[in-house]
């Protein structure tokens, strides 16, 4: 199969973009679920260690099985979050021919994964900040395991949703407007007076305007690093979409490449720790 698709282009021409429909080699899809196998053990390896050295008496059956439930529906929002947002970090090197699609998926998983290993998890700390206190006191309860199961399935769903219909759309906001969603109706269910809290809106309002200014710091700065360039780099070729199978310079791919890593790495060190806050 071809790695391009050729399009008609605005002046008639063809214009190639890569083909994402091609089918990865088996030995990608045998690494993947050996990739997948060694992690679930590696996590039931490190929940037994840990329940074990807090000394806690055996867990029940049904208490074990909601543990398990949920760290697989924490799973399945971290797999959703990473095949919805991967694009953010690929599109470019993929656009460009810098790197093959399959090869730039792999590269932007690996660094997202080692994001998460190395993250400190300050911004993990500070949407749990939002959590309903009743999450936090309760969270082996059985109504601690129903705002986990609500917030994570409530965001897997959106996320899918806005996927499926090529909607750009944010995971951070999606966690976060579960979180709030989860808080609210926390304390409008609860019977009057029981609930402590539903959100707390002191910290709401610092990840809002966070949320709110993300956007606009960068788009400023993309603007500012773009006019600079086109003062100190004087290449006309350079600012143009790239024509059939042609690929940038090497310098110019290597900075994709660099700059694809590193948007990987900030997703998993901020992202990939929210779900397993």
């Amino acid at each position: 199969m071809s790695d391009t698709v050729a399009l008609p282009g605005a002046a008639g021409d063809a214009v190639r973009r890569p083909s994402l429909d091609a089918r990865p080699h088996p030995a990608i899809g045998i690494g993947f679920v050996g990739i997948l196998i060694a992690g679930l053990a590696y996590i039931l390896y490190s929940l037994q260690g840990d329940i074990a050295e807090a000394g806690s008496p055996p867990l029940e059956l049904g208490v074990f099985a909601l543990l398990a439930l949920a760290l697989l529906v924490a799973l399945g929002f971290e797999f959703v979050n990473g095949f919805h947002d991967t694009a953010n970090a690929v599109a470019t090197v993929i656009y460009t021919h810098s790197l093959p699609a399959h090869a730039a998926v792999v590269w932007s998983g690996l660094w997202n994964f080692l994001g998460v290993l190395t993250s400190a998890g300050g911004v993990a700390y500070s949407v749990l900040n939002l959590l309903p206190v009743e999450l936090i006191l309760q969270v082996g309860s059985s109504a601690g395991f129903a705002m986990i199961f609500a917030l994570l399935i409530a965001a897997i769903l959106w996320n899918l949703g806005t996927w499926a219909f090529g909607l750009p759309a944010s995971s951070s906001h999606t966690l976060i407007g579960s979180i709030i969603g989860v808080g609210l109706a926390n304390q409008m269910l609860a019977p009057a007076g029981t609930a402590t809290s539903g959100v707390d809106w002191a910290q709401a309002s610092g990840v809002f305007q966070a949320l709110l200014l993300s956007p606009l710091v960068g788009f400023g700065c993309a603007a500012l690093l773009l006019l600079a360039l086109r003062l100190a780099v004087r290449v006309p070729a350079l600012y143009q979409a790239p024509e059939g199978d042609s690929r940038p310079p090497a310098w110019i791919r290597g900075l994709l490449i660099l700059t694809c890593t590193g948007v990987s790495f900030a997703h998993g060190s901020k992202t990939g720790r929210r779900a397993w806050g």
